[in-house]
């Protein structure tokens, strides 16, 4: 794949992906003000379950078998290709079907004896179908991608996320009167129907829609070695390929699923009743969560951009343009959730309030808002080690994240005077860790040293003054205008002052126009 091709496949995969986050965050708004923090909470308790399984079932399968598919179609062997798909297809979905009827099977179990409140079985059966179906999904979309084609996985991304949003929405609304239990169960079918659409839609490419360019297969074709090799033999290669990688995607679920695990039943020991701990669970994984994620859009964007950016230069030897790259995209992740983090922080209450009619949610987010920097110094920085080859240590030292914030939770969320707030600084606490040990490796092997006058000082003074503006801004127009403007205008009012005061103090001088998935190449051609 040419050069131009390879940037036009990452550029529609990230636009998808930054349409996709942003309807998978927006719609908790209004689904919040439906189902309120309880509702949140029970929605919320099925999830992470749910990802561990589809990590282990399914999460290296799109990058094995596009590799797998790409070497068959380097030796024009195209009924190898179909060997490859017809195979992984069959055992992906023998292995992630059992797994599905074992979480549908284990629901009620799970919700009683290890979320501790059964009602979240509803929950846990509505969305057990859906490891079949993601699992079978990402096949497909391993398959067009080894034909270089992006768009079928993109589309498929966004209506994926589309289905799911109105699902989750229509669903919980009508059935509410059933019962908050009933709602959060339809709410989370909607990863049911969402890869449904998705699988619906990719199928039918395969074997309808040649305007994607995507040959189909056929034993017409010429059968090269590849082959001759057997079923077990492709199973065995898909295997080693995509091992690896299902391990590192587990770490981030099972980082999720440390609060889901432990909140709950620690906040019962702190006292609470069921009902309170969902609540107040839902509160932070529901509505804290999804605004201190908010940024990460960004950086998730900025660290795809940097594997292969940071990859090729380290191919060429030019270590000069990776240490000048590192320090740009660390500078645009500070300068991006530094005053994200100050703006929860001051505005939690009003914020909560805005979006969600949950002030209450205000106390955990306040606590939760530092792990916006954190997080995104972790996405960044794990993207320049995945470029330079050391793939594993990110996931390594997310663990080691975990392990604290579990710590941490187990520890603080139990102490009644503290309670759900421990499990933010938990939270806090573990991508402290993550992010620190990235950025110490980072450290050692670019030898990169980073210039904290323009990454650090400058976004830190213009975050401070901009909060300081913000809060007293916010509380002289609450008595004037309400709650819900005062906060708008306030935030309005931060921006504004957050970029003017960058501009004064020369932080955009080397900074270009940025666009998703752009920026690497745009600086690239600088040089």
């Amino acid at each position: 794949m040419g050069t131009s091709s390879f940037l036009r496949g990452a550029a529609i995969l990230t636009i998808a992906g930054l349409i996709s986050k942003l309807l998978g965050a927006l719609y908790r708004i209004p689904f919040f003000r439906v189902v309120g923090s309880e509702g949140m909470g029970l929605y919320q308790m099925a999830y992470p379950l749910y990802t561990m399984l589809l990590a282990v079932s399914s999460a290296g399968i799109p990058v094995a078998i596009s590799k797998l598919v790409s070497e068959n179609l380097a030796r024009r062997d195209y009924y190898g290709v179909t060997k490859v798909f017809r195979v992984s297809l069959l055992f992906i979905a023998l292995f992630s079907g059992t797994t599905s009827i074992l979480l549908y099977k284990s629901a009620y179990y799970l919700a009683g004896h290890v979320l501790l409140d059964s009602r979240a079985g509803y929950s846990i059966m509505a969305i057990a179908p859906a490891v079949f179906l993601v699992s079978v999904m990402s096949v497909f979309r391993g398959y067009f991608q080894g034909y270089q084609e992006m768009a079928p996985t993109a589309c498929s991304q966004v209506l994926e996320q589309a289905v799911r949003v109105l699902t989750v929405l229509v669903g919980a609304y009508f059935l509410l009167p059933r019962g908050i239990e009933f709602a959060a169960a339809a709410a989370t079918f909607g990863t049911v129907t969402g890869a449904a659409a998705g699988i619906i839609f990719l199928a039918g490419l395969y074997f309808q829609k040649p305007r994607f360019d995507i040959v189909r297969p056929s034993k017409t074709g010429f059968i090269g070695k590849g082959s001759n090799r057997g079923v077990f033999g492709i199973l065995n290669r898909v295997i080693v390929l995509a091992l690896p990688i299902s391990l590192a995607g587990l770490v981030m679920p099972v980082m999720q699923a440390v609060d889901a695990l432990t909140v709950p039943g620690r906040l019962h020991l702190a006292g609470y009743s069921v009902s309170r701990a969902a609540q107040l669970y839902g509160q932070l994984s529901g509505g804290a969560v999804t605004l201190v994620n908010l940024p990460t859009i960004i950086t998730i964007s900025l660290a795809s951009s940097l594997v292969p950016a940071i990859s090729s230069l380290f191919e060429r030897g030019n270590y000069r343009e990776v240490n000048k790259q590192i320090g740009t995209a660390l500078e645009i992740t500070i300068m991006v959730c530094l005053p994200a983090a100050v703006g929860l922080a001051v505005l939690g209450a009003p914020v909560s309030d805005l979006l969600f009619k949950c002030p209450e949610a205000g106390v955990s987010l306040a606590f939760l808002a530092p792990a916006a920097v954190l997080l995104g110094l972790h996405q960044t920085t794990s993207g320049v080690l995945q470029g330079m080859g050391r793939t594993f240590l990110p996931a390594i030292n997310l663990a080691l994240g975990a392990v604290i914030k579990f710590f941490i939770n187990y520890t603080l969320t139990a102490v009644p005077r503290v309670g759900i707030i421990g499990a933010a600084l938990g939270t806090v606490g573990g991508f402290l860790i993550s992010s620190t040990l990235n950025f110490i490796f980072v450290l050692h092997y670019t030898g990169w040293r980073p210039d904290l006058r323009t990454m650090l000082l400058k976004p830190t003074t213009a975050a401070t003054i901009m909060g300081v503006g913000v809060y007293f801004s916010y509380f002289y127009l609450k008595t004037v205008l309400g709650s819900s403007w005062a906060t708008v205008i306030s935030i309005l009012a931060g921006v504004i002052c957050y970029v003017l005061v960058l501009a004064v103090l020369g932080s955009f001088q080397k900074i270009g126009i940025i666009g998703p998935g752009i920026i690497f190449r745009s600086l690239s051609r600088k040089r």
